[in-house]
């Protein structure tokens, strides 16, 4: 890394471009020009930052191959190792996405994790973001958890539903630089009017990426067979008001009961992460925020 009489000479744009491929050192995860200029903390152009790449490669700050840009040689070739493999996953990706989106109470899903950054190596799960409808969080949840128990024999290979928010409570507890990164990162597999409004309710994101241009939210209509039989709407009297709201708000206390017991449990582990509410259910047994926190925080530039 640069030393302190090399940091006089760095511009403030050089300092943040290095912050951004620092952060995605962690992952040995190397990056495009747009991706770079999306994930910056200073508002600038594209052809700006190119041309500090540049300067950077002839000063040997900075690697590049292929126009991808990182700070080790390492990183340029996992990427490129990793493109193929994310092709197919995307793919895969895709078909789970229309599944997910045809159970009850799902309004949205998108892709997060690695892959949504096309960084997934062998071991990558594909993970996704659910949004759902208000006040079916975890009867969301036991639907999908159940599907993919029975059917998937509990693999999550290919299908790890990791992270549920309510459509009414879209605004998240934690905002720093990790989830920041994770929600610019979103790939709408389904509703993207409803990822425009999550970015709505989360405008600490523009504030750590100004060149980041979120999904606009509009409204979007479901006309998907469990969306008429356990939605009731009275305005034109589609779907059955007793299902939604009797045996909907039964199942959903049931199943906020049932998880939240295993997953406080779980959360008490050493790597683990959670969000726990009656909102939001997410749980990461081996989550990497802290540790990408600190090493970020250790060595960013100032």
């Amino acid at each position: 890394m640069t030393g302190n009489n090399e940091l006089k000479k760095i511009t403030e744009l050089q300092k943040a471009i290095i912050n951004v491929l620092e952060y995605f050192d962690f992952f040995n995860h190397s990056l495009y020009l747009d991706e770079i200029h999306k994930y910056l903390s200073l508002r600038a152009s594209q052809k700006a930052v190119f041309e500090n790449l540049e300067e950077m490669v002839s000063t040997g700050h900075v690697f590049t191959k292929n126009g991808l840009w990182a700070l080790k040689v390492k990183s340029l070739d996992v990427r490129l190792d990793n493109l193929k493999r994310n092709a197919r996953l995307l793919r895969i990706s895709k078909r789970m996405g229309w599944i997910i989106r045809k159970f009850p109470f799902v309004k949205g899903v998108y892709l997060s994790g690695s892959l949504s950054k096309l960084g997934a190596n062998d071991d990558a799960d594909i993970d996704y973001f659910i949004i759902t409808k208000n006040n079916r969080t975890w009867s969301a949840r036991l639907f999908l958890t159940a599907f993919k128990r029975i059917f998937l024999r509990n693999n999550k290979r290919y299908f790890c539903i990791n992270f549920f928010l309510d459509e009414n409570h879209l605004e998240l507890n934690k905002k720093n630089i990790y989830t920041a990164i994770e929600s610019a990162s979103l790939i709408a597999l389904y509703n993207q009017g409803l990822l425009g409004k999550f970015y709505e309710k989360n405008p600490f994101i523009q504030d750590c990426f100004p060149n980041f241009i979120p999904q606009k939210a509009y409204s979007f209509a479901d006309t998907s067979f469990f969306t008429r039989i356990f939605t009731y709407d009275p305005s034109n009297g589609t779907g059955n008001e007793v299902t939604d709201n009797f045996i909907g708000n039964w199942i959903e206390k049931k199943a906020r009961k049932i998880f939240k017991r295993r997953m406080l449990i779980i959360s008490q582990t050493k790597y683990s992460d959670s969000e726990i509410s009656e909102y939001s259910s997410g749980l990461w047994p081996n989550s990497v925020q802290n540790k990408v926190l600190n090493n970020y925080n250790e060595k960013k530039l100032v």
